[in-house]
């Protein structure tokens, strides 16, 4: 595992994210991911609300479009977080828990969709959807919170 890491760490695009002096290189990559991130849990966070019943005159399937923008938000992220693991591979306690919890994240996107949001005049939103909806909730605080952290600890 060491030996993936620091082949990782000297790679060509982990060099130039971390040392170059571009505006393109570490400065965008994270920027990107900040905003990816903005798009993901900022989509997410108004589907959670729906489900928690705010704005309960719009039906849940309205809000079947925001599915599309968290993809978008997550595969941005997704590269970006990987160039940024590149620039500095430490597997740390905290990135084990951000990575946990964006998987529990995503799980629960899909299963919002797939479980809840799927009717497109439905309006009634059920216990374990409210379940669903404060976990995801929890789970993207966690993720920013340890992201953030990972700069610090």
């Amino acid at each position: 595992m060491n030996e993936l890491l620091v082949t990782l760490h000297d790679s060509a695009l982990a060099t130039w994210v971390r040392e170059s002096s571009s505006l393109w290189a570490y400065p965008m990559v994270i920027t990107m991911h900040t905003f990816g991130l903005a798009v993901l849990v900022g989509a997410s966070t108004a589907v959670d609300l729906r489900i928690l019943g705010v704005a309960r005159q719009i039906p849940l399937g309205s809000v079947h479009g925001f599915f599309s923008a968290m993809w978008i938000g997550f595969w941005l992220n997704a590269v970006t977080g990987v160039m940024l693991f590149a620039a500095d591979p430490r597997t740390t306690g905290i990135f084990m828990i951000k990575l946990l919890s964006v998987v529990i994240g995503v799980l629960l996107i899909v299963l919002i969709k797939r479980d809840i949001v799927g009717d497109v005049y439905s309006s009634v939103t059920t216990p374990r959807a409210k379940a669903y909806a404060v976990l995801s909730l929890l789970m993207w605080v966690v993720a920013t919170t340890t992201g953030r952290l990972m700069a610090y600890l």
